[in-house]
């Protein structure tokens, strides 16, 4: 199951700074155990994982053992029925990553799912040709031209969605609704490349600690389900998964 993978982006140091032994919300559908890698490419301002993202803040926790991990879950694997891995932005630990989603799946057996930002294609694509993933978490930000609010670039974006639209079955597209950042304009901008996938969750932003640190309201009930009306009526052969209620 082996395959060719581009370098990681860190040398020496190890990826995984938390997990989680008991999750019911992380992996639809199963209980799941999440592994938690730090460091992150995007800078978003209602991000909540601040200990994984920020590097003054991630320093102060310990680094996890990969080998420690895969022993844990293989205690586990009779009650968990997947495996979670979030960040941060997992993707940035390129080869190291595949090795250890490789790792999990032939010493455990269990489906894996990860979450990602989907601006790095070339692991991604390496990840759906391996057959690794069970499935894939695409957190969307924003409309295409307001991607640089995050610091990100929607064009390896892009190239990351055409991809796993071959595998439309495997994958769950995201919106976190931050006003700032998500309205009805910018769902409309999103719609062609949400076209052609079978799943997207509407998420409820729920104000708290964030790395911007504004003070945010959140949507009404109205507008979350405005935003879940129109995406029907513009796509209707793609589920909406409310998780804004």
């Amino acid at each position: 199951m082996g395959v060719a993978s581009p370098p990681c982006l860190f040398y020496n140091v190890l990826m995984i700074k938390g997990f989680r032994g008991t999750s019911l919300v992380d992996y639809p559908g199963k209980i799941s155990s999440v592994i938690f890698t730090y460091t992150c490419n995007y800078r978003c301002p209602y991000c909540y994982n601040l200990d994984l993202v920020l590097p003054e803040r991630f320093q102060n926790y310990e680094d996890i053992p990969e080998e420690l991990i895969i022993k844990e879950l293989q205690r586990r694997k009779g009650f968990i029925k997947g495996v979670v891995i979030t960040g941060g932005e997992p993707t940035l630990w390129g080869d190291r990553l595949i090795s250890f989603i490789e790792n999990i799946v032939l010493s455990t057996q269990l489906p894996v799912k990860l979450d990602t930002n989907a601006s790095n294609p070339e692991v991604l694509e390496l990840l759906i040709e391996s057959g690794l993933i069970d499935l894939f978490a695409v957190d969307l930000k924003t409309s295409p031209e307001r991607y640089k609010l995050v610091g990100g670039d929607f064009e390896r974006v892009k190239k990351s969605l055409e991809m796993l639209k071959r595998i439309p079955h495997k994958v769950e597209l995201r919106i976190t609704c931050y006003p700032p950042l998500i309205q009805m304009e910018d769902i409309e901008k999103l719609i062609p490349y949400i076209k052609g996938f079978k799943k997207i969750a509407l998420q409820k932003f729920v104000p708290e600690e964030t790395l911007s640190g504004e003070q945010v309201t959140p949507y009404s009930q109205e507008v979350y389900e405005s935003f879940e009306t129109f995406i029907r009526k513009k796509l209707p052969e793609v589920e909406v998964i409310k998780r804004y209620q």
